[in-house]
């Protein structure tokens, strides 16, 4: 028997969409031993050096203060292997732990993921490939390599810097690129004042059918088909 894990938080901003049926609770991810076992050899790599675009010289951080949760891994598995999706796009790779969750479940699909800092970059690479081949990380912001992902996405994962500016404008360039009916989630919603805005903001776009938080840190919105 599969064990379920304890149910999610959903708060629904826009209760629409096929995302209306997320159930609160999801299985756990069907390769989430490996993944997880992944995860730990990478935290034994101690702190590494933030990007620069960060803007915090000499800052660091460890491979387990940035990686997503063990149930967003899930949930992402979850998602994926729900929406079948063509294209998938993560902007942040960090070191790999939603890439290699995003990635478990893709059969027919794609994943491009996208990471500033190279060093990170690297052992993002091999994390995901150590899941799958059907994955092109670029070293590099997702704002200047837009035309290198074939059009339209069908979900993506915004988890880059967190701030109102670079979410909003990120946004704007995902906005056009993505299939109708498309998923988006933005993680770390309540890391400060302006990711909770940027979050509101994009709820309220009229071309945003179904929109919820899960668990207070993610938000997962569906576009109009």
């Amino acid at each position: 028997m599969i064990s379920l894990r304890k149910p999610l938080e959903l708060k629904w901003i826009k209760r629409g969409g096929r995302i209306a049926s997320l159930p609160r609770r999801l299985p756990p991810a069907a390769r989430k031993s490996g993944i997880e076992s992944s995860a730990r050899g990478t935290d034994k790599l101690g702190a590494l050096p933030l990007a620069e675009a960060y803007g915090q010289p000499g800052a660091t951080r460890k491979p387990k203060q940035v990686r997503a949760a063990s149930w967003q891994g899930d949930l992402y598995a979850y998602l994926v292997r729900w929406r079948d999706p063509g294209i998938v796009v993560e902007f942040g790779s960090a070191f790999g732990v939603s890439g290699m969750y995003l990635s478990s479940e893709l059969r027919r699909g794609w994943l491009y993921s996208f990471e500033i800092n190279p060093s990170w970059a690297d052992i993002a690479e091999r994390n995901i490939k150590s899941v799958t081949d059907r994955c092109t990380l670029t070293r590099g912001a997702f704002e200047d390599h837009v035309d290198d992902i074939p059009a339209p996405i069908d979900m993506a994962l915004v988890d880059g810097i967190h701030s109102y500016d670079f979410v909003a404008r990120q946004w704007q360039l995902l906005k056009p690129r993505m299939a109708p009916g498309g998923w988006v989630l933005f993680d770390d919603i309540d890391f400060n004042p302006g990711m909770g805005n940027a979050w509101q903001d994009i709820c309220a776009e009229p071309h945003v059918v179904g929109a919820v938080e899960v668990s207070k840190r993610l938000g997962l919105i569906e576009l109009a088909p």
